[in-house]
């Protein structure tokens, strides 16, 4: 058994999607006066979408659930397809380049869009430039009623296009997990993957730990 980890790490100065959203700050704090032994501590200032996060349809209609509510066990040991995807900066993902992978997507499955954009996390361009796809394409996905949809690029819509696919895809159900690293070591078309969020109350999303695991 092969684990992969496919989460983007956390740092100061990483990528953001910019104002109101916060920038990731990781500081060291002052020794506490109650302690007289020496004590090593930090904080953290984080957003819910911060580095690799998982995200409810909270995050679009106030109806939606909150990510905390999502049961544990729903999220460990997922059956997952692998459907690699290189794409250029911009590119539009179609149907015919899903369909042209020849992984199986069943239901329930989280299924893993691999592009090889995680070459760019923390490239000036990663959020702005990244592949996104057209509504048909999306629309195969959702046909095939995934638990979860996942990719390495911080966005999956385009803000200059928009495919308008965002209604039915939460309307679904789908959880979304963005954006991973290190697909590109996952060797078959299919896996099992966890992701494990922190315990965040009132959040639509949080960032979260993800592993794939490969037999």
């Amino acid at each position: 058994m092969r684990i992969i980890d496919v989460t983007g790490p956390i740092e100061n100065g990483m990528w953001s999607y910019g104002p109101p959203y916060p920038e990731a700050l990781i500081e060291e704090i002052e020794q506490p006066d109650f302690l007289e032994h020496a004590t090593y501590s930090w904080r953290f200032e984080l957003g819910a979408q911060t580095g690799t996060y998982l995200e409810t349809s909270l995050h679009v209609r106030r109806d939606g659930p909150e990510l905390i509510d999502v049961p544990v066990e729903e999220l460990v040991n997922l059956d997952a397809a692998v459907l690699r995807v290189p794409c250029e900066p911009d590119q539009r993902i179609e149907q015919a380049d899903l369909e042209a992978c020849g992984v199986e997507v069943r239901s329930g499955d989280a299924v893993i869009i691999a592009t090889g954009w995680d070459s760019h996390w923390n490239a000036p361009d990663f959020v702005s430039n990244c592949p996104w796809f057209s509504y048909d394409a999306m629309k195969w996905i959702i046909d095939r009623e995934p638990f979860m949809l996942c990719g390495d690029m911080p966005r999956f819509d385009s803000w200059e296009d928009p495919q308008g696919f965002w209604p039915e895809f939460f309307d679904r159900g789908t959880l979304l997990l963005a954006p991973l690293v290190n697909l590109g070591a996952i060797e078959g078309g299919r896996v099992k993957l966890t992701a494990l969020p922190l315990k965040v109350v009132e959040s639509c999303a949080a960032p979260c730990r993800v592993v794939v695991m490969e037999a």
